[in-house]
């Protein structure tokens, strides 16, 4: 008689395993945002003074909060506030897709995040979300591509507890079978950092905190 198989979690394995055990040096100036303010605009430092914002598609996706985006009392030790969606991904469309993000700089402008290997935040779901990166040419804003929006990116599978996530620029890629193909992301102009849910049918609960920029070389001593 044979043995039934143990599954292990989905977060043990792959890309979200690896974002977690993942280490790159703080970037000096590298906070996006802690949102320990409380407002919907991240820290203005390095030249960044962006917004949060919620996005969903015209298909029924529900996403809360809609409209003026406002961060959330947190849970996590240590912290007041935490940016927060809650929804659900429709069940049939076109073109499935809601999240939340950041502009890096308002009015949108490519941001030269070449400094930096890297992204780090932490997070809280549980559930699949990809984080996605738009840069110049995968953006419309960047008035380069024709088939747009396949930003490089990772997909990670959230618990239902805080942990810390960082993702390397070089580890992202973009989803094969659609849009316009670089070979990979131009960290020196980015316009934004998005975290999407696309599963039809799909609810979602996703919690985000102090997202930075990392992988800067450490000051000689």
């Amino acid at each position: 008689m044979l043995a039934g198989c143990i599954t292990s979690p989905t977060w043990e394995h792959g890309t979200t395993k690896q974002a977690i055990e993942t280490r790159l040096e703080a970037c000096p100036d590298g906070l996006i945002d802690d949102a320990e303010d409380g407002d919907n605009q991240i820290a203005k430092r390095a030249g960044r003074d962006g917004y949060w914002f919620s996005f969903k598609d015209p298909w029924g996706s529900t996403v809360t909060p809609s409209g003026k985006f406002t961060m959330s009392k947190s849970d996590r030790e240590g912290s007041k506030f935490a940016a927060r969606i809650s929804g659900k991904v429709a069940n049939t469309g076109e073109s499935l897709y809601v999240g939340l993000g950041f502009s890096f700089t308002d009015p949108h402008t490519p941001y030269n995040a070449g400094f930096a290997k890297g992204l780090r935040f932490w997070a809280k779901g549980p559930g699949r979300v990809r984080l996605k990166v738009p840069d110049a040419n995968t953006t419309p804003e960047g008035d380069r591509c024709k088939d747009c929006y396949n930003d490089f990116g990772v997909d990670l599978y959230l618990q239902d507890k805080w942990v810390r996530y960082t993702v390397p620029f070089e580890a992202m890629t973009q989803q094969p079978g659609w849009g316009d193909r670089t070979p990979r992301i131009s960290s020196s102009e980015l316009f934004a950092v998005e975290w999407q849910f696309n599963k039809p049918g799909a609810d979602f609960d996703i919690w985000l905190d102090d997202v930075e920029l990392v992988g800067c070389d450490p000051s000689p001593k």
